[in-house]
């Protein structure tokens, strides 16, 4: 059986095969060539691609294995981005479908084990790869995605802390303009029933549906519908109440959850 070299440290010189040539058409593997699989896995779960990405020999080698072992790799093989290829090359390590095995020790026997590299995480794209099967590309589009809506939300919140300051900014500077001294008062007489029912449309937020969509300046139809399909996106039960603002930002349990103009029909 053939192989195509990888690399050669200090004491290996670490081997590519295919499972199948490896295991010489044999469906299972000897308890010895199983513990060579699994070392030569941990080897390329502590190595850094982008580390090997740099070496232009290791990339052309493991290019022109790829190339002549798995044809649905062609594209890659061709044009794909040399971290690409690498990291593609040990998702199909820990998948079993390439073997990574130490062959052949510089020094010609044993010798002292060379302290063990560091261990290193996979990355976020590593692991959507290997726990959920996806793709080079699908795995990237899904990290854009991600971050997109993360900074989406970070925006969100921004504009809610700025808006929630310059209010009360304006507050203390009207209440410094208009304040009586105090050795200027008037009495004042109370009156009952003076303030109605009307007095949370003076608020700025509201957990009451029907002041909202007032205050929001919506029908109470459409703004019902609009609830709807919120609660729907965040799997909320229609008797769980959020808090409305004034702004169109909607709070629930006192965490920043969505505007509610972006579901306006």
């Amino acid at each position: 059986m053939g192989g195509t070299e990888l690399k050669t440290d200090a004491s290996q010189r670490w081997m590519l095969y295919s499972k199948d040539a490896y295991g010489s058409g044999r469906i299972f593997l000897t308890t010895e060539q199983k513990q060579a699989v699994e070392e030569g896995k941990k080897f390329a779960q502590r190595a850094y691609a982008d580390v090997w990405a740099k070496d232009a020999h290791l990339v052309k080698r493991v290019r022109t294995f790829l190339g002549q072992h798995f044809y649905w790799h062609d594209r890659l093989v061709k044009t794909g981005a040399d971290l690409e290829v690498l990291e593609t090359l040990q998702s199909m390590i820990r998948g079993e479908s390439v073997v990574l095995i130490a062959e052949q020790s510089r020094t010609g026997g044993a010798g002292i084990d060379a302290a063990p590299e560091p261990e290193r995480l996979p990355s976020f794209r590593e692991s959507l790869m290997t726990s959920y099967g996806m793709s080079y590309d699908a795995a990237t589009d899904y990290i854009e995605r991600y971050n997109a809506s993360v900074d989406r939300i970070n925006a969100a919140l921004a504009r809610s802390a700025s808006t929630a300051a310059s209010a009360l900014a304006d507050t203390a500077s009207d209440l410094t303009e208009t304040a009586t001294p105090l050795g200027d008062a008037q009495p004042f007489e109370y009156t009952p029933d003076a303030v109605g029912g009307d007095v949370e449309e003076l608020a700025k937020s509201t957990m009451n549906e029907r002041y909202a969509a007032k205050m929001l300046g919506y029908d109470m139809d459409t703004f019902g519908g609009m609830i709807h399909a919120l609660k729907g996106q965040y799997s909320l039960r229609g008797d769980d109440n959020v808090m409305f603002h004034d702004s169109g930002d909607i709070y629930f349990n006192g965490e920043w959850l969505d505007n509610i103009h972006s579901y306006a029909p």
